[in-house]
């Protein structure tokens, strides 16, 4: 059972402890590798999940599977992690970790909706106005959303930024509920 509050702080010691070595980019993705590992791995996480599974005994799997693998920063981490007994917090330390790296390279998530695939140039000139727009470098996940009609609806943080025909449609028909209610 993940705690986030757990998890955010050993990502925040993680995450500073890249930051000072400039390794931030290995780490997070040591942290992916690892992840990716015990969620595609039933056996691995079955093993690691077992209450009668010794410390000695996950951390040996680990340095046999991941030993030469991984930075020496992430193996270090690992260690602490199982010798803490928190090696089940690691999915939600490995979500606040990716989180700070953003937050640091000034990166936003965003989801970008189309009606149809949008090419190549196409994605291109939506990211490159999103970033204009928000001063930040963009980490896009396209969709296709037929519901749209036509045109492009972008959703980022708080934000959303609706160029579709649909969002046009339903400005247009919240308008004019208004005004009738107005006159009234």
């Amino acid at each position: 059972m993940s705690d986030m509050r757990v998890a955010k702080r050993y990502a925040k010691a993680l995450f500073n402890t890249a930051l000072g070595q400039n390794t931030v980019t290995s780490v997070s993705d040591d942290l992916a590798a690892l992840t990716g590992a015990i969620r595609d791995n039933d056996g691995f996480r079955e093993f690691l999940s077992r209450p009668q599974t010794e410390k000695k005994d996950k951390l040996a799997l680990f340095e046999k599977v991941f030993g030469d693998k991984i930075t020496a920063t992430s193996m270090a981490f690992v260690r602490l992690l199982i010798e803490k007994g928190r090696d089940d917090e690691l999915t939600g330390i490995k979500l606040a970790f990716d989180e700070m790296r953003r937050n640091h390279e000034r990166v936003v998530r965003a989801i970008v909706e189309s009606a149809a695939e949008l090419d190549a140039s196409q994605r291109k000139a939506v990211i490159t106005k999103i970033e204009a727009e928000t001063g930040n470098k963009l980490e896009p996940e396209f969709v296709v959303n037929p519901e749209l009609i036509m045109g492009v609806k972008v959703t980022y943080g708080d934000y959303v930024l609706d160029g579709s025909v649909r969002g046009q449609l339903n400005r247009m028909r919240e308008r004019l509920v208004y005004d009738l209610l107005k006159q009234a």
